[in-house]
């Protein structure tokens, strides 16, 4: 795929990432308007009941949306809600093609769109197979690819193909990566969880000192932490439990890519929080948005600090799924869970037996994202903090539970990432 219609819809997927908290409960949507191979507008979904990305684009455009392309990383709605549809919009600024990701699961927009626009004589394409087939196309005839300005893209070597083809498929994968969460919670209303853990070469994923306390483990290089501050950017909400909060002290914000930081959820568990904690941890004095915490006991002291949720049912599986009630109820699409040595355990523990214990069919997390580091200096600093005394022991990670199953992979670096979902 030439490189400039890759950027395009990269350009209006990190639009997108700028909706993430603010567009809730409507997905996060981005859009840029092309003309002669020029951005000439863009835009990403305003709060709800304001306008969608399409329009916030061609309003940018102005008259250079007529005869223009307009590129979107979902299907335009076609429905009247609490506002009108963008087709209506894309039609009346006289849009001559439409390129789009991922298709809209919800059943007043799948499918209908594209006829409604295609009726009104505009050409649609719609996923990374229709947009590499409109390059290719368009290059045969022998023009300009008046999207990308890349002339003769079918005289390049097949290597040079593969490669510009690769780098597209790569930033629409990204896309239906993203769109995941919105896929999910249309179908079954609940938020879609997602775990981001790592493991050393030799099987730790943190330590302990002499009096017990947990400490962190630095074990990813910058590569994966980057994929990692993606992540944050593309979820509603990011949550620790107690002991990684206390271990760690985290800001649980966007540092390494672009987009909104997410809302910050506390799993308290058992643990009260003393004011001396509270003093000192980043969360609850950041001033941005609210901490949520979600405990099993009562928390005196985060009174005017946070938004507490106190959960009183028996077990785990119940409590988490309360949670996840809760959090959909407030429209989050995705959350991550940065979860210490304590919470993996309790997630990773056999699935049917949680199950058991709830009235709820779904799994208590729908996807984890698992670093193995082949470095083998991390777990040669650690036995040299042991030695040392420093520290007293390593923090196994957790046996994984036997009903999932490896999806994907990719390797960063000295860092092995495997994909697991719930069987």
């Amino acid at each position: 795929m030439p490189p400039e219609i890759t950027n395009y819809m990269q350009f209006a997927l990190e639009q997108a990432f700028f909706a993430i908290g603010e567009s809730r409960p409507n997905p996060a949507v981005g859009a840029v308007v092309v003309k002669d191979g020029i951005v000439v507008g863009k835009g990403r979904t305003q709060r709800p009941g304001s306008a969608h990305a399409e329009v916030m684009a061609l309003r940018d455009a102005g008259e250079l949306a007529r005869g223009a392309s307009i590129f979107v990383t979902l299907e335009p709605c076609c429905h009247y809600g609490r506002t009108p549809p963008c087709t209506k919009a894309i039609i009346e600024a006289g849009i001559q093609k439409v390129y789009f990701a991922h298709s809209d699961p919800n059943p007043l927009v799948h499918g209908k769109s594209r006829k409604i626009l295609e009726d009104a004589g505009i050409e649609v394409h719609e996923g990374v197979d229709a947009c590499i087939l409109a390059c290719v196309e368009e290059c045969s005839n022998g023009e300009s690819c008046t999207e990308c300005r890349v002339f003769e893209f079918t005289s390049l070597s097949p290597q040079d193909r593969a490669a510009r083809e690769a780098e597209g498929r790569a930033v629409f994968a990204e896309v239906e990566r993203y769109f995941e969460a919105y896929d999910y919670f249309v179908r079954t209303k609940r938020t879609f969880v997602e775990v981001k853990s790592a493991v050393s070469q030799d099987g730790f994923m943190g330590c302990v000192d002499k009096a017990g306390n947990h400490l962190p483990l630095a074990i990813t290089k910058q590569g994966a932490n980057c994929w990692n501050h993606e992540l944050r950017a593309m979820s509603d909400a990011v949550l620790v439990g107690a002991g990684t909060l206390l271990a760690d002290n985290p800001g649980l914000d966007v540092r390494y890519a672009a987009g909104n930081n997410p809302v910050k959820i506390v799993w308290a568990g058992h643990h009260e929080f003393s004011a001396d904690e509270i003093s000192r941890l980043k969360i609850f004095s950041a001033g941005d948005v609210t901490p949520i915490v979600f405990s099993c006991v009562a928390q005196p002291n985060l009174v005017n600090v946070a938004d507490c949720v106190v959960l009183l049912h028996d077990s785990f599986a119940e409590n988490w799924c309360a949670m996840v009630d809760d959090l959909s109820a407030r429209g989050m699409h995705r959350l991550m869970v940065e979860p210490g040595a304590a919470l993996a355990r309790e997630l990773f523990k056999d699935e049917s037996r949680n199950l058991s214990q709830t009235q709820n069919t779904q799994p208590l997390w729908n996807r984890l994202d698992l670093w193995r580091s082949t470095d083998s200096s991390v777990d040669i600093a650690l036995e040299n903090l042991i030695e040392s005394g420093a520290v007293k022991a390593g923090l196994e990670y957790p046996e994984l539970p036997a009903n999932i199953v490896a999806k994907e992979s990719a390797v960063i670096g000295p860092d092995v990432l495997t994909v697991y979902y719930p069987q």
